[in-house]
C-alpha cells in the first residue's frame, strides 16, 4: 500500500531526527500530471519516497525542497503551479496545460506520536480525516467528510486542506486459487488493501500469496460479515466453481459497496442469477454485478484475467461519475 508507506517512511526518518517535507497535490486541473491526493516525501538525508507527477516541475521542486534543508527553521506553505508559459503566476515547467496546487509542510520528531496515530489507524482501516493548514498537521480520528480531498484556499496565508486517510480502498478476493492469488499481486501494485477469503485451508496458493493483507479461511457464506460497506470497497468473486460463486455472491449482493464483479461465462452467470432469484434475492440487484469479470482483452492466464480485473476496478475507481 503507497499511503502506508509513505507514512511509515516518514515515521522511520522522524523518529531518528531527521527532518522529512512532506508534498501533496491539494488540487489539480485539466492536464496536470500530479493528481489531487499525489504525495511525495524528501528526507533530509536526501532519500524520497512517491511521486507529485514526475518530469521537469518534480526534479525542479526536488531541487528546492532539498536547499530547503540548509535553514533551519521548518515550513508549511502552499503554492499554485501553472503547466503553461503564457499564464500569469508561477510556472510549473510544463506545458500540458491546467494547474497543480502544491502544500509543503516539514515534518520533526515533534510530530512522532501524530504520524504513528496515523499508521495505527490506517493499518487498522479505521476512519481518519488529515488536517493540514499554515498552523501545521493534524488528525482527527472517526471523522469523514463526503469528499475524499477538500480544499479551501483564500490566501497564501488562510488555506485549510483535509483528506479522508484511514479507509484505503479494499479489494476483498473471494477465492484464494490461482486467480485469486494473480489479482492480489495485481491489486498489490496499487494502492489496495487486499483481504483474500478461502473456505479450504490447505490450498497452495494460499500459502503462496504474500500480497494480500490479509488471508481469511471461512465458508464463502460468511464473508458478507467481513465486508465493510464502503465508497472505496471492491467485491472480487473467482471462487472454483459455480456452486460456490453462488453462494459468495448471494453473501455480498445486498452490501452497499463500489463494485461487485464474478469471474465466468455469461451463461453461468444467467444460471446463477435464476438459481438466487428462486432463493428470494431480489433480480434487481443483478444488475450492478459486473460479469463477465474484467476488461475484454481476450484474456486466458491468470495473469491476463487478473489485469484485465484490475483494469476494470481502476476504471469504475477513477470515474468521476
Amino acid at each position: 500500500m503507497k499511503e502506508l508507506d509513505l507514512w511509515i517512511f516518514i515515521y522511520n526518518k522522524i523518529n531518528r531526527n531527521i527532518r522529512v517535507n512532506l508534498l501533496i497535490v491539494a488540487d489539480s486541473t485539466l492536464s496536470s500530471p500530479g493528481k489531487t491526493g499525489f504525495k511525495m516525501a524528501v528526507s533530509e538525508d536526501v532519500e524520497t519516497i512517491g511521486s507529485i507527477g514526475g518530469g521537469i516541475m518534480e526534479f525542479n521542486i526536488l531541487q528546492e525542497i532539498r536547499g530547503i534543508f540548509d535553514t533551519a527553521e521548518p515550513v508549511t506553505f502552499i503554492r499554485k503551479l501553472h503547466h503553461s508559459k503564457t499564464k500569469e503566476g508561477t510556472s510549473s515547467g510544463l506545458i500540458c496545460g491546467g494547474t497543480q496546487t502544491l502544500i509543503v509542510i516539514t515534518l520533526t520528531k515533534e510530530y512522532r506520536d501524530v504520524i504513528k496515530e496515523i499508521i495505527d489507524n490506517v493499518e487498522e482501516q479505521n476512519n481518519v480525516l488529515l488536517q493540514i493548514t499554515p498552523a501545521g498537521l493534524s488528525y482527527i480520528k472517526g471523522k469523514e467528510n463526503f469528499e475524499q480531498i477538500t480544499l479551501i484556499h483564500e490566501s497564501d496565508a488562510v488555506w485549510k486542506y483535509e483528506e479522508n486517510i484511514g479507509q484505503l480502498n479494499t479489494v476483498y478476493i473471494i477465492g484464494g486459487g490461482h486467480v485469486g492469488l494473480a489479482v492480489a499481486r495485481a491489486m498489490s501494485t496499487l494502492d489496495f488493501y487486499i483481504v483474500t477469503f478461502d473456505e479450504r485451508d490447505d490450498v497452495i496458493t494460499m500459502r503462496q500469496n504474500t500480497f494480500s493483507n490479509k488471508k481469511i479461511i471461512c465458508s464463502y457464506e460468511e464473508v458478507g460479515n467481513y465486508i465493510k460497506e464502503t465508497r472505496m470497497t471492491y467485491v472480487v468473486i473467482v471462487t472454483p466453481n459455480h456452486d460456490s460463486d453462488k453462494t459468495a455472491l448471494k453473501s455480498v449482493i445486498e452490501k452497499k459497496v463500489k463494485y461487485i464483479g464474478m469471474m465466468g461465462s455469461e451463461k453461468k452467470s444467467k444460471s446463477i442469477f435464476k438459481l438466487l432469484s428462486e432463493e428470494g434475492v431480489n433480480p434487481e440487484l443483478f444488475k450492478k454485478v459486473n460479469t463477465p469479470i474484467g476488461i475484454e482483452i481476450e484474456a486466458e492466464s491468470p495473469e491476463e484475467i487478473a489485469i484485465s480485473i484490475a483494469a476494470e476496478i481502476i476504471k469504475i475507481k477513477n470515474d468521476a461519475g
